[in-house]
């Protein structure tokens, strides 16, 4: 098992996407689990999933952008589990509005949901990782976003506060290396679950825009970023840290002109045929 041993606190976990999958996949590789969620029932099912599935999982209903919470989380690791060994930040809020629409509560909420959380777990299991000790491959991963790198319309909280998680990430990496602690992040493309891919496919156009936007032609699941997590938490990656991993089926590898001019993403939509006399 690649966790075998490891002791993993998810924040965000108890909905129906990348925390619950990751806990998921945490727990079949031998890691105790502890999920957190602001969904105390949704924590709650997740980690009866996991141990239904033979795994160690217990819940706590969190508020991640909360200290206090926060700290109950980690005690409450420490007092299951006799250690902390890994974290994976995957708890978020996003405001979708222009800037001068958002008022300063929605801001604070949107960058303490997305950012503040982050620091808040590093904050209180920073002296639990540094104790435990190097063999013991500790780590801190957090879930990103593509739009921590590029941005969408009406973004701007949520892609600020994405955007912090990498400067934050690299500073962990450089602060506590020399503890062996290892930090990095991912930052997904969109990622739909069974619930939100139907929805997403009714709407024809909408559907066959977001695929227009992928090279890999297909959109993301909660499974594909469990899966990166899986390597970073792992000791398989025990010389990563300080790294941006995009999950995002090349989505950001492409300039704007590759998604926006007709004629750029028939070049390498598969099937038609363009005759390219001069590249810009």
């Amino acid at each position: 098992m690649r966790l075998a041993g490891k002791v993993a606190i998810i924040t965000g976990g108890g909905g129906a996407g990348i925390g619950h999958a990751i806990a998921r996949r945490f727990g079949h590789e031998g890691c105790a689990v502890v999920v957190s969620d602001v969904n105390e029932a949704g924590a709650a099912a997740v980690a009866a999933e996991v141990q239904a599935a033979g795994g160690r999982a217990v819940s706590l209903r969190v508020d991640a952008s909360n200290g206090d919470d926060v700290r109950a989380l980690v005690d409450l690791a420490i007092a299951t589990y006799g250690r902390l060994t890994t974290i994976v930040n995957c708890a978020a809020m996003a405001t979708v509005k222009y800037l001068h629409e958002i008022d300063e509560a929605e801001w604070r909420r949107t960058i303490d949901g997305c950012l503040t959380s982050v620091y808040l777990t590093a904050h209180h299991a920073l002296p639990h990782l540094m104790a435990v000790g190097r063999a013991a491959g500790p780590s801190i991963t957090s879930i990103s976003s593509a739009n921590g790198v590029v941005t969408n319309p009406h973004f701007g909280g949520y892609s600020a506060g994405k955007a912090g998680i990498l400067g934050l990430t690299r500073n962990l990496a450089l602060d506590y290396g020399p503890h062996g602690i290892r930090a990095n992040a991912i930052c997904p493309g969109l990622i739909l679950n069974d619930v939100t891919r139907p929805r997403n496919q009714a709407d024809e156009a909408e559907w066959a825009g977001n695929l227009d936007c992928y090279p890999l032609g297909e959109i993301g699941t909660p499974e594909d970023i469990a899966n990166a997590a899986l390597y970073l938490a792992s000791d398989e990656a025990k010389w990563v840290t300080g790294a941006t991993l995009m999950v995002d089926g090349g989505l950001t590898i492409q300039s704007p002109e590759a998604v926006m001019r007709p004629s750029f993403r028939r070049r390498w939509k598969p099937g038609t045929k363009v005759g390219i006399t001069s590249a810009v």
